[in-house]
């Protein structure tokens, strides 16, 4: 009787065990599914896209030259508000031709103010056209290299960005709170092949 209840309660052991076992495999098996593999993170330098970009170089150049057209026009109406400062100064008081001159004057100054403020809506509405273009094609090709290389998921790299001088604590608190990444491996940078490939990417396409 002794021996037969030992049996009974060493086979009860047995199921019980061979249950758990059972039991922690399955557990085990659902948790490593609900386990996400590790995410690949990549970071890439904006600025430094932008400035090595053929593209914004190009459009840039344009932009140069377009100013330098508009600021040689508006070098020129400043002299003729200036020719004409010194012929009021010049001219005899209470006549009619300082009158003359004088309506001239403020005519030419009004005339160079609406020139130059519309001059500078013009370059600024381009740049902001350039930047857009540029920047709409440069999230392109990160979004392309990424996938190639594997990566789910890629950050604005200011690792290197230097903290300001001479701001308040307030802004500083800012500053440091909107710090996106504070160390990035050179292995895991995508700036470089994201400028390389958008560079022949612009190529192949030809200038504009």
């Amino acid at each position: 009787m002794k021996s037969g209840w030992l049996n009974g309660r060493l086979a009860a052991a047995v199921v019980l065990t061979l249950g758990l076992v059972g039991a922690a495999h399955v557990y085990g098996v659902a948790n490593s599914a609900r386990v996400a593999a590790p995410t690949a993170v990549a970071v890439v330098d904006i600025a430094k896209i932008m400035s090595g970009m053929e593209m914004v170089k190009n459009e840039q150049a344009k932009l140069k030259g377009d100013f330098e057209g508009k600021q040689k026009t508006l070098d020129a109406m400043k002299k003729k508000v200036d020719d004409l400062i010194e012929q009021v100064k010049a001219a005899k008081a209470e006549s009619a031709e300082k009158r003359a001159l004088a309506f001239e004057q403020i005519k030419a100054e009004a005339e160079l103010k609406m020139t130059g403020e519309l001059f500078q809506r013009q370059v600024n509405l381009r740049q902001g056209d350039l930047y857009k273009d540029a920047f709409v094609a440069l999230n392109t090709m990160i979004d392309q290299v990424a996938r190639q290389n594997g990566y789910q998921l890629v950050l604005r790299n200011d690792a290197d960005v230097a903290l300001p001088a001479n701001i308040s604590g307030s802004d500083m608190e800012t500053f440091i709170a909107n710090q996106r990444v504070f160390y990035a491996d050179t292995a895991v940078d995508l700036t470089e092949q994201v400028i390389q490939a958008l560079n022949n990417e612009f190529k192949a396409g030809g200038k504009k």
